[in-house]
């Protein structure tokens, strides 16, 4: 095979499924001859046609496995999303529970299946709200001054997390009203120590807290608090406690010196008022669950301390004995969620794998073999019901559809994968879909004479395209530790883009996730190296195709994603435009206002003043005499990850060097933009800076 040459494989088709029709039982009337239904009538899709979409947010299966509850995410305009509950029953329609869109908190099955909890708002009350699922209206638990999160309700108790300030522990009107009087004073901040402003907000001194009150109400006790990730992790949530029907709880907490530098999250389990670090790892360890029985729990680690892109690996610890060992040994890519059988003697796990995310099962014991349950597909949400261990309940997603509820059987003789829902198929059957194909080409050198085998996506726009060629857009996406997944991306979508009348590329570059651990860790003090080198030949390969014109070319990327636009603009002139989104251009200055430092000094490698010269050698800034291409900049004021003076200083190098160039700024935006106001003005200005630069970009014919 010659060297460069594209190979391309069909995504495997999710069908947009019509569910049967539900008997009744009655008698059918006679059949009245009706004029046939109007044909659809298509457009080609926009941001507006994704916004629209119900998206499935959460899901919640009831503990005897007959019914699931789902959090759905719409959006009927204005400023914000509506996040509300629906029930689903397996072979009926899904029914709407909650309405107003004020449910966006975790919620949770009350252990007999009857009633389910959820933190919202009802009335004017704000924090733990119970609803009968036989009919009724929601009471209030507990009532709280500010939001709570992470419910999970256990026995006859609820618990969830707040942040609090220490010395207030559970008396919450304590946090509340010191903040307040703090509010009235002066407005200076003060500190003395790092990881003083955590992803997009000043540190206040609360700290995540671990908390109990009964389910009819009454004294709030604090389980775990003090240092329980101290300041507040940004991500993370529900997935990083677990409480047994004993009563113990497992968690995650970083309790370490320097919490800025490290990345050591340990396990802490309680029980009978002790308190036990059970897991040693200087790495993290991370999303514990116990068995049925509570003598297991399962979490993910990593093996290398200071390195937050290592491979996640599945562990059990033993209680009884005090021991741990791993499972699935044989995988090597991360895994992303697991669930334990009923019988404790099983783990269903999903792993990133080559786009994909399908399900695996593992019998818990040391040497176990895992064994793949479900083809290339992405499966996420995943639960097994405590009390019917048959199937795992998943949704299931592409990049043309949301995602949906699935059910996989487990049994010794499987049937075929049940879908439970339908909720957007007159939404898609109303759309000009594009093609989207997998793609794989050879990227950079690897070593004399061979080149990595690279993957990615290519979103192709239905129809015939008005100049004979399609014009190409490639968006690169973050972490550099990331992939882009056969999945309905909620912020980064090709539907976004296509109706334009532009090809979309999502490629997965060395560093990218579900292709090995060595070849996401290839990315490492080499951000603009192979990554780079990777993406150029995807250019060359895609420009050979008889419907692209890779001469009539635009790059756009975020974080990492963005870095790799402002790479672009200084080291190739190939591209008739760049858009870089929260992208780091000046690495120096990154690492000193950067919220977390143990990333940059893994991945550029140390300090700048230890390393200066990589610092200086994948920085854009360093590069500014050879810009040229016209760029717009974006940015969230509020993002502390990628601070805004980046993208400052990437706007101003352009304009003084007399080059054309947009800066849009978000106020009220972080790394993300997450309000559905702000993210329809992204890609209206983003679709009109490729229009204004991209020869031809009509719509489709």
């Amino acid at each position: 095979m010659p060297v460069r040459t594209l190979r391309i494989l069909p995504v495997l088709a999710t069908m947009v499924l019509v569910l049967p029709a539900i008997a009744t039982g009655k008698a059918k009337p006679p059949v009245t001859p009706q004029a046939a239904p109007a044909p659809v009538v298509q457009h080609d899709p926009s941001i507006d046609d994704v916004m629209r979409m119900r998206v499935i947010v959460g899901v919640e299966v009831a503990p005897t496995g007959r019914d699931a509850v789902l959090q759905i995410q719409e959006y009927a305009g204005g400023p914000k999303w509506q996040k509300d509950l629906w029930r689903v029953v397996p072979g009926q329609e899904p029914k709407r529970l909650t309405s107003g869109g004020r449910t966006g908190g975790s919620y949770t099955y009350s252990p007999d299946g009857s009633r389910i909890a959820f933190l919202g708002e009802r009335g004017a009350k704000q924090g733990i709200q119970v609803l009968p699922l036989d009919g009724g209206e929601a009471r209030t638990v507990l009532e709280t001054p500010f939001p709570v999160e992470n419910l999970r309700w256990v026995g006859n108790r609820f618990y969830f997390t707040a942040a609090v300030l220490p010395a207030c522990a559970e008396d919450f009107a304590c946090t509340a009203r010191t903040l307040e009087d703090r509010a009235k004073g002066p407005s200076a901040l003060v500190y003395t120590e790092l990881y003083h402003r955590p992803w997009n907000t000043w540190a206040d001194g609360t700290h995540n807290a671990l908390f109990m009150v009964p389910e009819d109400g009454g004294k709030v006790t604090e389980v775990a608090g003090g240092t329980f990730d101290a300041p507040p992790i940004p991500f993370g949530g529900r997935e990083d406690y677990d409480v047994a029907t004993d009563g113990a709880v497992v968690y995650t907490a970083k309790k370490v010196p320097d919490p800025w530098k490290s990345t050591n999250s340990d396990l802490f389990l309680v029980e009978g008022g002790k308190e036990l670090r059970i897991t040693d790892n200087p790495a993290a360890d991370r999303a514990p669950r116990f068995s049925a029985d509570g003598r297991f729990v399962a979490y993910l680690a990593q093996a290398i301390p200071g390195f937050e892109s290592d491979q996640w690996r599945l562990k059990v610890y033993d209680r009884k004995l005090g021991e741990t060992f791993t499972l699935a040994e044989g995988i090597d890519n991360w895994i992303a969620e697991f669930a334990w059988a009923p019988d404790g003697r099983t783990i269903v796990f999903s792993v990133e794998e080559q786009g994909h995310q399908p399900l695996y099962v593992v019998e818990a014991r040391k040497g176990a073999p895992a064994r793949r349950i479900t083809g290339r597909t992405v499966d996420r949400h995943l639960a097994v019901a405590p009390g019917d261990g048959r199937y795992a309940w998943v949704t299931r997603e592409s990049l043309l559809q949301p995602p949906d509820l699935v059910r996989v059987d487990l049994g010794a003789k499987p049937g075929p994968d049940q879908r439970l829902t339908n909720l957007n198929g007159p939404a898609l059957a109303a759309i000009r879909l594009p093609r989207v194909e997998e793609i794989w080409w050879d990227g950079a050198e690897v070593s004399p004479g061979k080149r990595a085998r690279v993957h990615g996506f290519l979103a192709i726009p239905a129809g015939t395209p008005p100049a004979g060629k399609w014009p190409l857009v490639i968006v690169v996406h973050g972490g550099p530790q990331g992939a882009w997944m056969n999945g309905f991306h909620p912020r980064w979508n090709p539907l976004g883009f296509v109706g334009r009348g532009v090809a979309v590329a999502m490629p997965n570059p060395t560093g990218s996730v579900g292709y090995g651990q060595a070849f996401t860790n290839a990315v490492s003090k080499d951000w603009g190296g192979r990554p780079y080198e990777d993406l150029m030949f995807l250019l060359d390969d895609l420009s050979k195709r008889p419907d692209i014109d890779g001469g009539n070319a635009c790059a756009i990327g975020g974080s990492y994603g963005g870095y790799m636009a402002n790479w672009m603009e200084a080291r190739t002139d190939r591209f008739k435009c760049l858009i870089s989104h929260a992208g780091p251009s000046f690495l120096e200055v990154k690492y000193g206002t950067t919220d977390e430092q143990w990333f940059p000094e893994w991945d550029v490698g140390g300090t700048p003043w230890d390393n200066p010269d990589n610092y200086r050698k994948f920085s854009p800034s360093s590069y500014v005499r050879d810009f040229k291409t016209p760029m717009m900049v974006i940015q969230g004021a509020n993002d502390f990850r990628v601070p805004l003076e980046q993208a400052l200083f990437m706007f101003t190098a352009l304009r003084t060097r007399g080059i054309e160039a947009k800066l849009v700024v978000f106020p009220d935006e972080d790394h993300f933009v997450a309000k559905p106001l702000n993210r329809k003005f992204w890609y209206d200005t983003v679709n009109d800076w490729l229009s204004g630069h991209l020869q031809t970009p009509a719509a489709p014919k």
